[in-house]
């Protein structure tokens, strides 16, 4: 099985662009309307792997899959705790079940977890923007 993690030059241009962008869309979340869950949730995961992406371009790291990038930042950056990084799985299979299988997130899931995904997405801009 070929390699899904290797080592690239570092990039901060195009980390600082991702980051950047990453940053934008998390400023959008707030116009979309709250009964289309399934966008929210979206857009909460492109916000987390963007900056994960982000990091990983600063270090020099490119991954081929979004299970191998968010694996790579968990082992090489102790910044979360494991409820958070339940939370993120969870970001993940939700976009992934929405996005080729026509699942949509529950509401209840956006109500219980949306605190703590801010609280993630804070902790990656500060952490990432020290980076980068």
């Amino acid at each position: 099985m070929p390699e899904k993690i290797f080592k690239i030059t570092k990039n901060l241009v195009r980390a600082k662009s991702v980051f950047e962008l990453a940053k934008d869309r998390f400023s959008l979340i707030k116009i979309y309307p709250r009964e289309k869950v399934y966008k929210i949730v979206e857009e909460y995961y492109e916000v987390i792997k963007e900056m994960m992406i982000s990091f990983s371009y600063s270090e020099g790291y490119k991954t081929l899959g979004h299970i191998e990038l968010i694996n790579y930042f968990f082992n090489n950056c102790k910044i979360f705790n494991e409820n958070q990084k339940k939370i993120i799985d969870a970001l993940r299979r939700l976009r992934q079940g929405s996005l080729y299988y026509g699942e949509k997130a529950t509401y209840d899931f956006l109500i219980n977890n949306e605190s703590e995904i801010k609280n993630i997405i804070k902790i990656l801009e500060k952490f990432v923007g020290s980076k980068i």
